[in-house]
């Protein structure tokens, strides 16, 4: 008599189907209200909360993106790596904190991505947005910090699909124009949340933190330049050599 399947109970479907679905029904709520409120904004401007509409399509955006990120993380093991470079990443922040916007975090997030593919470099760069302000602080701008560093670790994986090495000035040049993307994406919550959303007033928020930006863009370009592709090299080989492959099973005699 074959003894029944608990795991084909009703409840468990649901939640089976729930779990699976969550992100996908997360991202599809979040995109309907920012599209309303987009409406509302181009029909009544004045009255429209840009930095609530604008929040809400980023972390509509998000959260799709880690969605299929983690749905290609099949293993403990990739998701053992991504931990360990986000930690590794948030320690640089941290490590660099008294130096104005001088850190290596964006570069450590684009090789991570070069030596791993773009989800996993994805993941690396959500998830050091997410950890790292528990120490500098949560707020509006972290989900947009999350897509960026997030959006910079998936275009390192492009650069190094089919297992390709960027040379060093292509590491550069990506890393330094990945800096300056950065922090102009983030500034833009700034813009839609707190200002008229002039042309003025955008070109002055960009020239506020003009400095800002050429520090950090400097660090990312720097750190590309020393320890760029090395750094490939050495996730790369730390990957190679901690994966764990299962043989099938002979017998022998």
């Amino acid at each position: 008599m074959k003894r029944p399947d608990p795991q084909r109970g009703g409840f468990h479907t649901a939640t089976e189907w729930l779990r699976r679905h969550l992100a996908g029904l997360l991202a599809g709520t979040l995109v309907g209200a920012g599209t309303l409120l987009v409406i509302r904004g181009v029909t009544a401007p004045r009255e429209a909360d840009w930095g609530v509409t604008s929040l809400l399509v980023v972390v509509a955006v998000l959260v799709t993106g880690i969605a299929v990120a983690s749905s290609r993380l099949s293993t403990a093991h990739q998701l053992a790596i991504v931990a360990a470079l986000a930690a590794f990443a948030t320690a640089s922040r941290l490590l660099f904190a008294a130096l104005p916007n001088f850190k290596p975090v964006t570069f450590i997030v684009l090789v991570a991505g070069v030596a791993l593919g773009p989800a996993p470099g994805f993941m690396v760069g959500a998830t050091t947005g997410l950890v790292s302000n528990l120490f500098f602080g949560h707020g509006p701008w972290t989900p947009w910090q999350m897509l960026a560093w997030g959006a910079i670790g998936a275009a390192g994986g492009l650069m190094g699909l089919a297992g390709r090495r960027p040379a060093r000035w292509e590491l550069v040049l990506v890393g330094g124009l990945s800096a300056v993307a950065f922090d102009w994406f983030v500034t833009l919550w700034m813009y839609l949340a707190f200002t008229a959303r002039t042309w003025s007033a955008l070109v002055a928020l960009y020239a506020q933190g003009l400095f800002f930006d050429a520090s950090h863009a400097a660090a990312t370009c720097l750190f590309a330049a020393v320890f760029g592709t090395r750094m490939v090299a050495l996730i790369g080989r730390y990957r190679r050599r901690t994966e764990v492959v299962l043989l099938p099973f002979t017998e022998e005699g």
